[in-house]
């Protein structure tokens, strides 16, 4: 399933792309490539400092299937007397044309950020909004290569572990206090006028797996759209972190505009080596 990269990178910072959630989608279409730390200890008056991963390097290409969409974020966290605390509801904007393109618009820490992925280029980029700075990064060029030897690797252990000499000794069952993983189909249904599909994963962790005295249950419910193969809504509950909701809405299936996807021409472009970038801006 896809994913609709920088959201939730934890229950304090959820709606900064990240999420527990998209890494259950089986072609994550965002990635969660934002995380964040502020630095206002050192920084003048009105000024914070975030600092920012670089793009995913491994973000899957999706060709012929143009959108946009506005991302809506929410978190509810239940106390241990019942009160429940809601995380104020953010939305972010992501765009794809059919070149396989893509823009995310997002606001980490009050700050404006645009991450641009051009697959036609071979770059990607995050854009510093209140400086007009692009910071760009170069895919790497045996992306292709790594990812084909990749499948391929897996398909070859999967084919010897299916031809093991007859008689050989079965491997042991893990552990008890390994958490239990089961999937289920939820079926089909209409969501924001898209055909989704609906799938449950369940992961159980017995007592003791992590010093609970009874078992934890984490539920994660992602619906995904085959036509344009993107996950429409998810749904991922831990009792140890509250429930995280992301679902996209006011979904346009026009092509968007070419201008998204490149540099504005007053940016200034900033070749990265590194995998983090620093943004200072002024804050209220």
């Amino acid at each position: 399933m896809s994913s609709l990269p920088r959201l939730l990178l934890s229950a304090t910072s959820f709606f900064l792309f990240t999420c527990e959630t998209y890494a259950q989608q089986a072609t994550p279409e965002k990635t969660g490539t934002v995380s964040i730390s502020f630095q206002e200890a050192n920084n003048p008056p009105g000024t914070r400092t975030i600092d920012l991963s670089a793009p995913s390097p491994n973000r899957p290409v999706v060709t012929g299937a143009p959108y946009s969409a506005e991302v809506v974020t929410e978190h509810i966290q239940t106390l241990v007397d019942g009160t429940h605390i809601t995380g104020k509801t953010q939305s972010a904007k992501d765009y794809r044309d059919s070149e396989g393109r893509t823009r995310e618009e997002t606001s980490p820490g009050g700050a404006q950020v645009v991450e641009i992925h051009d697959a036609i280029s071979g770059f990607s980029y995050l854009l510093d909004v209140q400086n007009h700075v692009a910071h760009r990064f170069a895919s790497p060029p045996d992306r292709a290569n790594a990812v084909a030897d990749h499948v391929q690797t897996g398909r070859m252990g999967s084919l010897a572990a299916n031809s093991a000499p007859a008689g050989e000794t079965t491997p042991a069952q893990p552990p008890v206090d390994r958490p239990q993983r089961s999937t289920e189909s939820l079926g089909t249904q209409v969501i924001e006028g898209m055909y989704v599909e609906g799938e449950r994963i369940t992961i159980t962790f017995p007592v003791g797996a992590m010093g609970n005295d009874r078992p934890l249950v984490r539920v994660t419910e992602s619906w995904f759209s085959p036509d344009l193969r993107i996950t429409v809504l998810s749904k991922n509950s831990d009792p140890r972190r509250g429930e995280f909701t992301m679902h996209l809405q006011n979904i346009n299936r026009s092509e968007p505009d070419p201008a998204l996807f490149r540099v504005p021409s007053d940016y200034q472009i900033v070749d990265e080596n590194g995998d983090r970038v620093q943004i200072k801006f002024t804050h209220p």
